[in-house]
């Protein structure tokens, strides 16, 4: 499946639910006019068009209004969203729905909002509002059986994407188990696109267990006890209030303040933060950089943080190639004072409680960030630990954060670089010569996708005693054969 990674790392998240939705009504146009799905397809047609006009004004308006950062490619999403769930309605004579559904949906953004970070997943909200007050709610016509198979595909990508088989899974099993029955139905919709939706559903595998199983819980309850119409929206607005409360999301500004060469296209921002937040180091952060004429990769990243919490700043270090994405090259052209959205400090990379885990770290390139987040912190707390450290990279030119691994020295961290130009790749035996103990340590593997999966077969044959994975979507460099 290695194609199938590297073809959807050059999409971010955002933008291939984007595109997938898309493909959702442009198939059910399709198939419409072809008589496969029972709805007509002219209505489909004109309802997402409608929904996506007033979806992205509402939002620019109330972004003014509140005073915070637009993103019309979420705004389209949640369109899109609410065009696959509701109707198809007669058009034009159902514009009064379509418009206060479309407006529910974005104001709930600003709102509903804690941080200036919204709680609930807008669609959901949306149309459980019109539904309670307004008579008319969700139809979710995308889960028609002609479609079943096509929502599965895309579900399949969206899931391998961004990670959240484990969240879906548990969903599915516990539904299954409760009620016996899953048949033909907008579930694989509900579960692969608004249950996983990144702002308001959790990162951690713990919280993403308890939150699937608590939503599908309420699903089972709601559908034997209440008898209401809108089961499936209200079981994830309840799940939302459960995530707010496990993880306590947030959404800040940070001011650049200075940026600095660390290596060959490696550079570091760092930024001053406008709010406290907590995070432990590994952790990483939601990176939200509006500008004109994105790329296919969107204006979201997730960026590990640099920096210790130890320090007073939030610092990231970004490789930035020649040929760079619109986002990598408007994140370069910052300059002090200019501000980027971050938000929720999250991630399960981090260091083990127990001080006395031996562990080895193999880092490739740009995956070295939540090691020199870990080795600040434990020099800053004069925190010893046995760690081992193998850091590849493909010229000396291209090694970052050299002068705090030497000093890491200090605190136990053994750092060997290895250049693939002369050195070769990390393979094997360069693990079992370098790594004492190697079988009893738990490995720490981060880096490029591709180097990341290598690596984690790897260990696996060799029957180490943990491994932990941090990837870097967008990167192809594999550091090793």
């Amino acid at each position: 499946m290695t194609w199938l990674t590297n073809l959807l790392n050059r999409l971010t998240m955002y933008r291939l639910i984007l595109y997938v939705l898309i493909g959702y009504l442009t198939l059910a146009v399709v198939e419409g006019f072809l008589g496969v799905l029972p709805l007509p397809p002219v209505q489909i047609a004109l309802q997402a068009v409608y929904l996506f006009l007033v979806a992205n004004i509402a939002n620019r308006i109330f972004s003014k209004i509140f005073g915070a950062v637009t993103n019309s490619e979420s705004a389209t999403i949640t369109a899109l969203i609410l065009s696959l769930i509701v109707g198809p309605v007669d058009f034009p004579g159902q514009l009064v729905f379509l418009t206060l559904v479309a407006i529910a949906a974005m104001v709930s953004k600003y709102v509903l909002a804690i941080r200036k970070r919204h709680i609930f997943n807008p669609a959901a909200l949306a149309v459980t509002a019109m539904a309670v007050f307004g008579g008319i709610g969700a139809s979710w016509w995308v889960g028609s059986p002609p479609l079943t198979a096509f929502t599965a595909i895309g579900g399949f990508l969206i899931l391998t994407k961004i990670k959240r088989f484990t969240l879906a899974a548990v969903f599915l099993a516990t539904y299954l188990l409760g009620s016996g029955f899953l048949g033909v139905s907008p579930i694989i919709f509900f579960v692969s696109v608004m249950l996983i939706e990144p702002l308001t559903s959790p990162v951690e595998t713990k919280k993403q267990i308890i939150y699937a199983g608590f939503v599908a819980v309420v699903l089972i309850l709601t559908q034997q006890f209440v008898k209401v119409g809108y089961t499936l929206e209200a079981s994830l607005l309840a799940g939302n209030i459960l995530f707010y409360l496990l993880s306590l999301p947030f959404r800040t500004i940070l001011t650049l303040k200075t940026k600095e060469k660390l290596a060959n296209n490696t550079y570091a921002f760092h930024f001053a933060k406008t709010a406290s937040f907590d995070y432990r180091p590994g952790q990483f952060l939601h990176w939200t950089l509006p500008h004109v004429g994105p790329d296919a990769r969107g204006v979201r990243r997730y960026f590990t943080i640099a920096s210790s919490p130890t320090q007073k700043d939030i610092m990231i270090a970004v490789r930035v190639p020649d040929e760079a994405s619109s986002f990598k090259k408007t994140l370069s052209n910052l300059k002090g004072g200019d501000q980027i959205v971050a938000m929720d400090a999250a991630g399960e990379f981090v260091l083990p409680k127990d001080k006395t885990i031996p562990l080895a770290f193999i880092a490739g390139g740009i995956g070295i960030t939540p090691f020199a987040s870990m080795a600040r912190w434990l020099i800053d707390k004069k925190q010893e630990r046995d760690i081992v450290l193998l850091y590849s990279n493909s010229t000396l030119q291209d090694i970052a954060f050299r002068k705090l691994f030497d000093e890491a020295q200090k605190v136990g961290i053994k750092t060997h670089y290895v250049v693939t130009e002369k050195d070769g790749y990390i393979d094997e035996a360069l693990i079992k010569t370098k790594v004492p103990d190697w079988k009893k340590r738990i490995y720490y593997v981060s880096g490029p996708q591709p180097m990341v999966d290598i690596f984690a077969k790897m260990l696996s044959k060799m029957k180490v005693a943990g491994i932990k994975t941090d990837f870097f979507p967008g990167y192809t460099d594999r550091h090793q054969k």
